[in-house]
């Protein structure tokens, strides 16, 4: 579900952040050659990636899909203004059922949500579009390009 946060009591030291500063530029590195660049044994960095994931702060690991190249040549954001009788969690489970929703950004403004969506053709943004009026009014971007795709934050 969306609104699942947790939030745990966890000391992090300088090890912790390099490891995770590693694990951002490259998730498949091996715990061996994290421990080699930060000075740990593999068994070590093994340990502290365990207790970061089993305390939330490392969400998951991911493959990064270049969608254009699968004919999902649609990558567009939609803002959504929900009108004031939508109840959140009905939108929420509508969403879980729309195809092609790479993510969805809860905010405060005159928009609540923004899905960002990659799909084959504009007339599956026409039907996405009818399916969200029933919840409130809409503004479609067009995404021309991601200079920043994804940069890390470097932690100290």
């Amino acid at each position: 579900m969306f609104f699942n946060y947790f939030y745990f009591d966890m000391q992090l030291d300088k090890l912790h952040y390099a490891i995770l500063n590693e694990l951002q530029l490259n998730a498949r590195a091996s715990n061996a050659e994290i421990g080699r660049k930060i000075g740990l044994t593999a068994p070590a960095v093994a340990a502290r990636i365990k207790k970061l994931e089993e305390t939330g702060i490392i969400k998951g690991y991911t493959a990064v899909v270049k969608y254009t190249e699968l004919q999902y040549t649609q990558n567009v954001l939609i803002a959504i203004k929900l009108h004031p009788s939508i109840m959140i969690m009905s939108f929420l489970k509508e969403t879980e059922e729309i195809e092609g929703i790479v993510k969805m950004v809860h905010t405060i403004g005159e928009y609540c949500f923004f899905l960002h969506m990659f799909l084959k053709s504009t007339q599956e943004i026409t039907l996405v579009l009818d399916r969200l009026s029933k919840f409130g009014t809409t503004r479609t971007y067009s995404i021309l390009s991601v200079p920043i795709d994804h940069k890390p934050i470097t932690f100290k």
